[in-house]
């Protein structure tokens, strides 16, 4: 069985709820719960029998990683394929570096499919800083000398690669899988005829950098729209809900919001719940590529509000209608933007992108969904047998339903709270066996090192006693050699005076 290493976040079947602590913080979903979808998709597209997938769960490029980790990977897995979405940008440049270090030690093929470049509109031909360039340079080789091409999203993200050297020998342009979610066979309704009512549900998206544009714009279309819902995607969208935390510097709304104040905000955990939502909408709109395409797999027609390559370059190469942030007046409705929302050109496009993405995966040496005789159906049944979790909400709310949220989350805090406290008595129990085996282990040597050192002290002192013998022979030896040779000198005198005295009698 092939065994193959993802890049996501989580497995699509771990249901986690917003109580869970495993959601807070940097959550499972990285920060956007936008990864999710082309993470899940890519799951989806493997997910062929005699295929296993194994998500890493970011960690390669969370934290430093060891040998024994690489080498383990090098011997468990077949292949390590990396869904990533802009990841060559400013802010990525630790996790980057993390992820091409280890992609370096790798033995095994290493396949990216849907990697961007984030540029700003005024910035699309500017050559990138040295630094950014080598790290991104550094990682394109480490990842061409493990497969035959890099799967990027689109047409801009293949000018900046060529300007660092990289041509179409090198890259592909794919797209991202997200769209593919649900297969090619997917239909975006058309329901134009009817313009959008003020009493339509509405769901907006985004992005942190259009702040302004969502406080001058869509405060404007919430008074008119009354339901309509911001759909957050971060996990500081997930912190004000979850917990009432105050405005912080990412986020466009606050707890003084309307649309937090008046409970017309909600955040979803799991693409499917997700989907689910949006499917109930009649329109979708915001700056939020993910935010947007996941209406659209819904079925749900959106219009994206494009204000940088990453959310350009992917309309443009899916065919999914969009607007120029820039292009907004004052007297731009919802409607208007609803009626120029036109999926022809996305639909048309579905086939030859499906075409392309299965095509890149085959050259790639992965079985896949596309491939004749495959099937994700074993993937599918497990997934539709999940339940979902719940959409996360406001602390507002109204009645007994506003009480229920608060005592959830009190609720989920003392949940927390025992299991981390739980969790701190088994690491402090460990760390005591580990202290008292290691006490042990140290008085045992201790020990051996003491009668080691008696052993030797009583060598010693025996050596001792034979050099002080040895000492008092040597004087003996210099005393009698003494004695002989004042003897022998005494002996030559008497010879001599005799030869004189009997020269003399002569």
């Amino acid at each position: 069985m092939a065994k193959i290493l993802l890049r996501s976040a989580r497995d699509p079947f771990d249901v986690i709820e917003a109580g869970d602590p495993r959601a807070w913080g940097i959550g499972f979903y990285g920060t956007n719960v936008g990864n999710l979808l082309f993470a899940d998709s890519t799951h989806r597209l493997l997910s062929v029998p005699g295929t296993e997938i194994v998500p890493n769960g970011f960690i390669h490029e969370r934290r430093a990683f060891t040998a024994e980790e690489v080498a383990a990977t090098n011997d468990e897995y077949d292949h390590f394929v990396v869904p990533l979405a802009n990841a060559l940008r400013p802010e990525f440049t630790r996790p980057l570096t993390r992820l091409t270090a280890f992609i370096e030690q790798l033995s095994i093929p290493t396949t990216i499919v849907g990697i961007g470049a984030q540029l700003s509109l005024d910035d699309l031909d500017t050559a990138p800083g040295d630094e950014l360039a080598a790290l991104h340079r550094r990682f394109m080789n480490s990842v061409l000398e493990r497969s035959s091409k890099v799967g990027v999203r689109g047409e801009i993200t293949a000018a900046y690669l060529r300007r660092l050297g990289y041509g179409d020998e090198h890259v592909e342009i794919i797209g991202c899988p997200s769209i593919y979610l649900n297969g090619p066979d997917l239909t975006v309704r058309d329901e134009r005829s009817t313009p959008i009512a003020d009493e339509d549900p509405i769901a907006v998206s985004m992005s942190p950098l259009t702040a302004p544009w969502f406080e001058t714009y869509v405060d404007a279309f919430a008074d008119r729209h009354p339901h309509m819902t911001y759909v957050g995607q971060t996990h500081h969208d997930f912190a004000m809900l979850q917990w009432g935390r105050h405005r912080q510097p990412e986020m466009g709304i606050d707890r003084d919001h309307r649309l937090y104040a008046e409970d017309r905000t909600r955040m979803f955990l799991d693409a499917g719940s997700w989907m689910r939502f949006l499917a109930t909408q009649r329109f979708a709109f915001g700056t939020r590529i993910h935010g947007n395409v996941a209406a659209v797999l819904a079925g749900t027609p959106a219009m994206v509000v494009a204000h940088d390559s990453r959310v350009l370059e992917l309309c443009d190469y899916h065919g999914l209608p969009y607007t120029m942030l820039d292009s907004f007046r004052a007297e731009t409705t919802v409607d208007e933007l609803y009626q120029a929302a036109d999926f022809t050109s996305f639909h048309n496009r579905l086939a030859d992108g499906w075409k392309r993405l299965t095509s890149f995966l085959d050259d790639a040496g992965l079985a896949n969904v596309a491939q004749p005789g495959q099937t994700s159906a074993a993937y599918d049944a497990e997934l539709a047998a999940l339940e979902p979790a719940a959409p996360v909400a406001t602390l507002r709310g109204s009645g007994d339903d506003a009480i229920r949220r608060i005592e959830d989350r009190i609720h989920a805090l003392k949940t927390a709270s025992e299991h981390a406290d739980t969790a701190a008595r088994r690491r402090e129990r460990e760390l005591e066996k580990k202290v008292t085996a290691s006490a042990k282990s140290q008085a045992k040597r201790i020990a051996a090192l003491e009668a080691t050192t008696r052993k030797q002290q009583t060598r010693i002192e025996r050596q001792a006693g034979r050099l002080d013998r040895q000492r008092a022979l040597i004087d003996e030896l210099r005393a009698d050699l003494t004695r002989h040779q004042e003897r022998a000198g005494l002996r030559g005198f008497v010879r001599r005076v005799r030869r004189r005295l009997g020269r003399s009698a002569g």
